[in-house]
């Protein structure tokens, strides 16, 4: 049986109140070490782990900036304390390993995934990927704010194309991460559908918004249409559908530099539900290969399908149309390329729910505290409070924005969920425990995991709503106007009760 012993690393712990810097120069004097323990006392409080630490941080203490120690026996096997880190809530940069209570040594969640144990390599490899993509959107989803907020200023034509060229780059690789993962997960999690009350024609419209600006400049066009009653509502999971167009018309874009893609939906009815039918057509020949026709006849988990004609992509439209119980298929056009096409059918939906209207300002002058360990997300959401005409502070994590509610000067608190010594449920159960003013402040989570039942857990804590990261200006703006709004009016029924 494997246990923790053969991965061990043995470095000598830290002090609690040694300075970052020299923390720093343990790493750099020992390449091979990712991960440093945090002792006070002969006690273990935490970890250091490699790369953390920032320029900010050097006259900082270790004890400052560390996260909590996971502690496990270094008799554990591998696959148990895998299964542990993997399982954790929050990403762990790994484990301290003890014996009857002194400690042995670290591993680096690197080393632990890395390790080969003896548990199922599916299972395995779908848990690695999981802590990679987790890793991997934090500063992915920085380059996407820096570049919105780039966009909007006054730049040269050229520089204006750069930012675009990393604006573009970087939603790639999200998608592609984001693809891969879900792909990933096979039969172990069901895709997340969110069905909802959509008008057809305004779901072409966002198709066509989405790609009018981006296919002229690689030469071909992109026509975009629907054919059916202009009102026709249907009760299905609108960024799903738009996720199958995109990616669809991503690769026929992707493999053609002339002619034209046409991307149509077809709406008819079929008793009391819609039978859809959509189709992405390319006349360039870039979508004619064979592999392309074959693509979605058989079984993703096993058939290979090449990345030069294919990719992630349209396995995952594979994977969302079969969870929606529709069919896609792959047909030869009589000229040139091919076209893919899917069939649903979904409930109609007689009555048009109400769309909801964004508010064009936040109201009134209000002052934010924006709560980040990100220096670059704090950047950004204090850029955007400035557009907003809002002022703002940071705070770098849960502590500090607890003390500094607790003065009772700010109208809306921006906070994130993942941070250091206090994440955001922990700093907002806190904030709603104090008394008058500081303990009603509006708060709003800022998050990457956007996952419905993590939305419902952060609502429960208090929070007025959740915004996902990269943060979208017009979503944050509504989210804070509707946040500045019902805070007024809890406000006003607070002083007529009191005037009672």
């Amino acid at each position: 049986m494997n246990t923790l012993n053969s991965l061990l690393e043995g470095a000598e712990a830290i002090p609690a109140a040694s300075p970052c810097s020299a923390v720093q120069d343990r790493f750099l004097d020992a390449p091979g070490c990712d991960l440093l323990a945090v002792v006070d006392a002969g006690k273990t409080l935490g970890v250091v782990a490699r790369g953390s630490i920032r320029i900010e941080d050097m006259a900082r203490s270790a004890r400052e900036i560390m996260t909590p120690a996971f502690v496990v026996d270094v008799s554990m096997t591998i696959d148990e304390a895998k299964a542990l880190v993997l399982g954790h809530r929050d990403p762990l940069p790994g484990v301290v390993a003890t014996e009857n209570g002194a400690y042995r040594g670290v591993v680096s969640s690197r080393a632990l995934i890395t390790a080969r144990g003896e548990g199922p390599a599916d299972v395995q490899q779908l848990r690695f990927l999981e802590l990679i993509s987790r890793e991997m959107r934090t500063p992915l989803n920085g380059v996407l704010a820096v570049s919105e907020l780039l966009q909007r200023q006054p730049l040269s034509v050229d520089s204006q194309a750069y930012v675009r060229t990393i604006t573009e780059s970087a939603q790639a690789t999200l998608r592609a991460l984001n693809d891969a993962l879900e792909l990933s997960q096979g039969d172990f999690k069901p895709l997340e559908m969110d069905p909802k009350p959509v008008v057809l024609r305004d779901l072409m419209d966002a198709v066509q918004t989405q790609w009018q600006s981006v296919a002229p400049k690689g030469g071909v066009t992109v026509l975009v249409a629907y054919d059916g009653e202009p009102n026709l509502c249907a009760d299905l999971d609108p960024a799903r559908v738009q996720q199958v167009f995109d990616r669809l018309i991503e690769a026929a874009l992707t493999l053609n530099r002339k002619g034209a893609v046409e991307a149509i939906l077809q709406a008819t009815r079929a008793g009391d539900s819609l039978h859809l039918t959509a189709r992405v057509r390319d006349t360039g020949g870039g979508l004619a290969s064979e592999r392309l026709v074959s693509a979605f006849e058989g079984d993703f988990s096993t058939q290979r399908v090449d990345p030069a004609n294919a990719g992630l992509g349209l396995a995952i439209c594979r994977r969302v149309i079969d969870q929606m119980q529709g069919r896609i298929r792959a047909e030869r056009n009589v000229g040139a390329g091919a076209s893919v096409v899917f069939d649903l059918t979904v409930p109609e939906v007689v009555e048009k729910a109400a769309a909801p209207t964004a508010a064009a300002g936040v109201g009134r002058t209000a002052h934010v505290l924006v709560v980040d360990d990100n220096a670059t997300n704090r950047m950004v959401a204090e850029a955007l409070c400035e557009m907003f005409d809002c002022s703002s502070e940071s705070a770098e994590d849960g502590l500090e924005a607890v003390e500094a509610a607790r003065t009772g000067r700010f109208d809306l608190i921006l906070m994130d969920i993942r941070m250091p010594r206090m994440d955001g449920v922990e700093a907002a159960r806190a904030i709603r425990a104090m008394p008058g003013r500081a303990g009603s402040v509006p708060i709003i989570a800022l998050t990457a995991n956007a996952d419905p039942e993590d939305a419902k857990t952060y609502l429960s804590t208090g929070m007025h709503s959740v915004v996902e990261k990269p943060i979208k200006p017009e979503k944050l703006l509504a989210a804070m106007s509707a946040a500045l709004e019902d805070a007024g009016g809890d406000a006003e029924a607070g002083s007529a009760s009191a005037a009672a």
